[in-house]
Protein backbone atom coordinates (compact mmCIF):
# COMPACT_ATOMS: atom_id res chain seq x y z
CA UNK A 1 0.00 0.00 0.00
CA UNK A 2 2.94 2.53 -0.77
CA UNK A 3 3.83 4.91 -3.81
CA UNK A 4 4.26 2.74 -7.05
CA UNK A 5 6.57 5.05 -8.36
CA UNK A 6 9.68 6.46 -6.62
CA UNK A 7 9.54 9.46 -8.47
CA UNK A 8 6.33 10.29 -6.81
CA UNK A 9 7.71 9.68 -2.99
CA UNK A 10 10.28 12.51 -4.14
CA UNK A 11 7.99 14.72 -5.20
CA UNK A 12 6.31 14.62 -2.09
CA UNK A 13 9.30 15.05 -0.05
CA UNK A 14 10.16 18.07 -2.36
CA UNK A 15 6.58 19.52 -1.54
CA UNK A 16 7.10 19.21 2.17
CA UNK A 17 8.05 15.70 3.12
CA UNK A 18 4.01 21.14 8.83
CA UNK A 19 -10.08 25.29 11.32
CA UNK A 20 -12.50 24.67 10.19
CA UNK A 21 -14.31 27.00 7.65
CA UNK A 22 -17.05 29.66 8.65
CA UNK A 23 -19.61 27.92 8.11
CA UNK A 24 -21.48 25.88 10.42
CA UNK A 25 -20.98 21.87 9.66
CA UNK A 26 -22.92 19.05 10.85
CA UNK A 27 -20.13 16.61 11.97
CA UNK A 28 -20.46 12.65 13.74
CA UNK A 29 -19.97 13.60 17.80
CA UNK A 30 -16.16 12.06 17.32
CA UNK A 31 -15.37 14.26 14.77
CA UNK A 32 -16.87 17.00 16.01
CA UNK A 33 -15.32 16.94 19.33
CA UNK A 34 -11.70 16.15 17.70
CA UNK A 35 -12.23 19.34 15.61
CA UNK A 36 -12.96 21.43 18.83
CA UNK A 37 -10.32 20.56 20.13
CA UNK A 38 -7.94 21.17 17.13
CA UNK A 39 -4.64 22.78 18.49
CA UNK A 40 -1.36 23.35 15.55
CA UNK A 41 2.13 21.88 16.07
CA UNK A 42 5.19 23.18 16.19
CA UNK A 43 7.53 21.96 13.49
CA UNK A 44 11.08 22.85 13.71
CA UNK A 45 13.78 23.52 10.84
CA UNK A 46 17.10 22.08 12.24
CA UNK A 47 20.63 21.35 11.40
CA UNK A 48 22.93 19.62 13.47
CA UNK A 49 26.88 18.46 13.46
CA UNK A 50 26.77 14.80 14.24
CA UNK A 51 30.50 13.16 15.95
CA UNK A 52 30.95 10.01 17.41
CA UNK A 53 30.29 8.49 20.66
CA UNK A 54 33.69 9.10 21.89
CA UNK A 55 34.35 12.59 20.31
CA UNK A 56 31.99 14.67 22.61
CA UNK A 57 34.82 17.55 22.91
CA UNK A 58 34.71 17.94 19.45
CA UNK A 59 31.64 19.95 20.44
CA UNK A 60 33.23 21.75 22.53
CA UNK A 61 35.21 23.21 20.09
CA UNK A 62 32.42 24.05 17.63
CA UNK A 63 30.75 25.84 20.10
CA UNK A 64 33.73 27.94 20.59
CA UNK A 65 34.05 28.92 16.89
CA UNK A 66 30.51 29.92 16.77
CA UNK A 67 31.01 32.03 19.30
CA UNK A 68 33.64 33.40 17.76
CA UNK A 69 31.49 34.32 14.70
CA UNK A 70 32.06 30.75 12.79
CA UNK A 71 29.49 29.81 10.13
CA UNK A 72 27.41 27.14 11.37
CA UNK A 73 27.60 25.33 7.79
CA UNK A 74 30.95 25.12 7.24
CA UNK A 75 31.77 23.83 11.00
CA UNK A 76 29.32 20.80 9.61
CA UNK A 77 30.80 20.38 6.20
CA UNK A 78 34.19 19.97 8.35
CA UNK A 79 33.37 18.37 11.51
CA UNK A 80 29.87 16.67 11.45
CA UNK A 81 29.96 12.55 10.53
CA UNK A 82 26.67 12.62 9.36
CA UNK A 83 25.54 12.68 5.42
CA UNK A 84 23.45 16.02 6.05
CA UNK A 85 26.96 17.58 5.91
CA UNK A 86 27.14 17.89 2.15
CA UNK A 87 23.77 20.58 3.23
CA UNK A 88 25.54 22.27 5.93
CA UNK A 89 23.85 19.88 8.07
CA UNK A 90 20.56 21.19 7.19
CA UNK A 91 17.81 17.73 8.48
CA UNK A 92 14.76 19.81 7.14
CA UNK A 93 11.76 20.13 8.86
CA UNK A 94 10.90 18.05 11.78
CA UNK A 95 7.84 17.25 14.30
CA UNK A 96 7.84 15.20 17.04
CA UNK A 97 7.50 11.15 16.58
CA UNK A 98 9.61 10.95 13.97
CA UNK A 99 12.95 10.89 14.94
CA UNK A 100 15.35 9.96 18.42
CA UNK A 101 13.60 11.04 21.39
CA UNK A 102 16.17 12.47 23.16
CA UNK A 103 17.23 14.82 19.57
CA UNK A 104 14.11 15.99 19.57
CA UNK A 105 13.82 16.72 23.12
CA UNK A 106 16.59 19.03 22.83
CA UNK A 107 16.00 20.81 19.64
CA UNK A 108 12.33 21.70 20.69
CA UNK A 109 13.53 22.76 24.34
CA UNK A 110 15.53 25.86 22.34
CA UNK A 111 13.54 28.93 20.00
CA UNK A 112 14.97 29.99 16.32
CA UNK A 113 18.59 30.68 16.37
CA UNK A 114 19.70 28.93 19.40
CA UNK A 115 22.04 25.78 20.22
CA UNK A 116 20.70 22.24 21.90
CA UNK A 117 22.54 19.12 22.43
CA UNK A 118 21.57 15.46 22.09
CA UNK A 119 23.32 12.30 22.53
CA UNK A 120 21.44 9.40 20.40
CA UNK A 121 22.46 6.07 19.23
CA UNK A 122 24.30 7.55 16.56
CA UNK A 123 26.56 9.75 18.52
CA UNK A 124 26.77 13.31 20.14
CA UNK A 125 24.53 16.12 18.23
CA UNK A 126 24.70 19.92 18.06
CA UNK A 127 21.79 21.13 16.95
CA UNK A 128 20.64 24.77 15.97
CA UNK A 129 17.25 25.71 15.23
CA UNK A 130 16.81 27.42 11.84
CA UNK A 131 13.14 28.32 11.75
CA UNK A 132 9.88 27.17 12.89
CA UNK A 133 6.17 26.65 11.87
CA UNK A 134 2.52 26.10 13.29
CA UNK A 135 0.65 23.40 11.60
CA UNK A 136 -2.39 21.66 11.97
CA UNK A 137 -2.35 18.23 13.03
CA UNK A 138 -3.62 14.75 11.49
CA UNK A 139 -7.14 13.57 12.98
CA UNK A 140 -7.42 9.73 12.77
CA UNK A 141 -10.98 8.58 11.56
CA UNK A 142 -12.18 5.41 12.18
CA UNK A 143 -13.85 3.49 9.48
CA UNK A 144 -16.89 3.63 12.34
CA UNK A 145 -17.01 7.49 12.56
CA UNK A 146 -16.17 7.52 8.21
CA UNK A 147 -19.50 5.26 8.15
CA UNK A 148 -21.24 8.05 11.00
CA UNK A 149 -20.13 10.86 8.37
CA UNK A 150 -21.27 8.71 5.54
CA UNK A 151 -25.05 8.73 6.95
CA UNK A 152 -24.86 12.41 7.19
CA UNK A 153 -26.93 14.24 4.23
CA UNK A 154 -25.38 17.45 3.87
CA UNK A 155 -21.79 15.33 3.09
CA UNK A 156 -20.77 16.13 -0.18
CA UNK A 157 -21.80 19.93 0.22
CA UNK A 158 -19.96 20.24 3.56
CA UNK A 159 -16.72 17.99 3.53
CA UNK A 160 -13.91 17.34 1.05
CA UNK A 161 -13.63 13.20 0.60
CA UNK A 162 -9.96 12.33 -1.25
CA UNK A 163 -9.37 9.05 -2.76
CA UNK A 164 -5.77 8.23 -3.58
CA UNK A 165 -5.98 4.84 -4.76
CA UNK A 166 -4.97 4.28 -8.31
CA UNK A 167 -8.00 4.26 -10.97
CA UNK A 168 -8.12 0.60 -11.04
CA UNK A 169 -8.84 -0.01 -7.35
CA UNK A 170 -11.34 2.46 -7.39
CA UNK A 171 -13.06 0.45 -10.48
CA UNK A 172 -12.91 -2.46 -8.39
CA UNK A 173 -14.04 -1.10 -4.82
CA UNK A 174 -15.38 2.63 -4.19
CA UNK A 175 -17.22 4.58 -1.63
CA UNK A 176 -19.55 7.17 -3.27
CA UNK A 177 -18.99 10.36 -3.00
CA UNK A 178 -15.10 10.38 -2.99
CA UNK A 179 -12.85 11.81 -5.80
CA UNK A 180 -9.94 10.38 -7.12
CA UNK A 181 -6.35 12.04 -6.67
CA UNK A 182 -4.13 8.90 -7.25
CA UNK A 183 -0.50 9.30 -5.91
CA UNK A 184 1.11 7.99 -8.56
CA UNK A 185 -0.11 10.77 -10.67
CA UNK A 186 0.92 13.76 -7.90
CA UNK A 187 2.18 15.68 -10.56
CA UNK A 188 -0.29 16.00 -12.23
CA UNK A 189 -2.78 17.69 -9.47
CA UNK A 190 0.38 18.39 -6.85
CA UNK A 191 1.08 21.43 -8.01
CA UNK A 192 -2.70 23.10 -7.87
CA UNK A 193 -3.94 21.21 -5.00
CA UNK A 194 -5.21 24.23 -3.10
CA UNK A 195 -7.59 25.01 -6.43
CA UNK A 196 -9.11 21.97 -6.86
CA UNK A 197 -9.77 21.23 -2.94
CA UNK A 198 -10.22 24.29 -0.50
CA UNK A 199 -8.16 24.28 2.17
CA UNK A 200 -10.58 25.72 4.62
CA UNK A 201 -12.67 22.84 4.19
CA UNK A 202 -12.90 19.81 6.25
CA UNK A 203 -10.77 17.20 4.20
CA UNK A 204 -11.20 13.08 4.43
CA UNK A 205 -8.62 11.25 3.23
CA UNK A 206 -9.19 7.19 2.10
CA UNK A 207 -6.58 4.58 0.55
CA UNK A 208 -6.67 0.79 0.57
CA UNK A 209 -5.14 0.19 4.17
CA UNK A 210 -4.25 3.92 5.69
CA UNK A 211 -0.55 3.89 4.39
CA UNK A 212 -1.05 6.27 1.11
CA UNK A 213 -3.50 8.27 3.13
CA UNK A 214 -1.24 9.34 5.44
CA UNK A 215 1.15 10.55 2.97
CA UNK A 216 -1.35 12.72 1.04
CA UNK A 217 -2.54 13.94 4.55
CA UNK A 218 0.74 14.66 5.34
CA UNK A 219 1.47 17.02 2.05
CA UNK A 220 -2.28 18.71 2.85
CA UNK A 221 -1.33 19.84 6.02
CA UNK A 222 2.11 21.12 4.28
CA UNK A 223 0.09 23.02 2.20
CA UNK A 224 -1.79 24.72 4.36
CA UNK A 225 -5.37 22.89 4.89
CA UNK A 226 -6.63 22.83 7.94
CA UNK A 227 -8.99 20.57 8.71
CA UNK A 228 -7.19 16.84 7.65
CA UNK A 229 -8.60 13.29 8.80
CA UNK A 230 -7.26 10.23 7.41
CA UNK A 231 -8.77 6.84 7.02
CA UNK A 232 -7.26 4.36 9.52
CA UNK A 233 -7.66 1.13 8.08
CA UNK A 234 -8.32 2.51 4.86
CA UNK A 235 -11.34 1.17 2.45
CA UNK A 236 -9.98 -2.43 3.62
CA UNK A 237 -11.20 -1.42 7.23
CA UNK A 238 -14.24 0.15 6.24
CA UNK A 239 -15.41 -2.50 4.11
CA UNK A 240 -15.05 -5.30 6.59
CA UNK A 241 -16.30 -2.63 9.93
CA UNK A 242 -18.89 -0.80 8.61
CA UNK A 243 -20.24 -1.56 4.96
CA UNK A 244 -19.92 -5.29 3.57
CA UNK A 245 -21.46 -4.16 0.34
CA UNK A 246 -18.14 -2.33 -0.51
CA UNK A 247 -15.74 -5.57 -2.41
CA UNK A 248 -12.59 -6.40 -0.45
CA UNK A 249 -9.12 -6.90 -2.45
Amino acid sequence: NMIPLRATLSSLQRWGVHRACSRQVFMPRAMASDASSTQKNRKILVSHILVGNDDASKLDVVEGKLKQGADFKQLAQEYSICQSKAKGGELGWLERGVYFPEFEAAAFSVGVGELARATTGRGHHLIKVLDEKMVAPIHQMSPQELGELLSNPGLVEDVQLVDVREQWEMDTAKVPGFKLFPLSQFNQWGPTITKALDPKQQTVVMCHHGVRSMQMANFLIQEGFEDVHNVTGGIDAYAKGEDSRVPLY
